[in-house]
């Protein structure tokens, strides 16, 4: 069976509808959507904490973030090695 794409925008009215005091059983049942789904929005949407500037920093831009810094280290590392292996090269 494919799988939907819903447009960001959907998603976030379905959150808001959520944050409004809709259950996610009748959100799922009048949009037609499985609960596993609403439930995720709803997950990736909410509010974790706050970033430098005191802007709200959602689940899912968290998760972002880590996996950037993940990255970035893994990068970090390589280069630390590169460097080092060219300075023993130039001697």
């Amino acid at each position: 069976m494919p799988t939907r794409k819903y447009t960001p925008e959907f998603k976030s009215s379905i959150v808001a509808l959520y944050n409004d005091g809709r259950s996610v059983n009748s959100l799922a049942n009048e949009y037609h959507l499985a609960v596993q789904t609403v439930t995720g929005w709803v997950k990736k949407a909410q509010i974790v904490g706050t970033d430098a500037k005191g802007n709200p920093v959602t689940r899912a831009e968290f998760n972002a973030m880590q996996k950037e810094m993940a990255r970035l280290k893994e990068e970090n590392e390589i280069l630390k090695l590169a460097a080092v292996l060219l300075g023993k090269h130039r001697k």
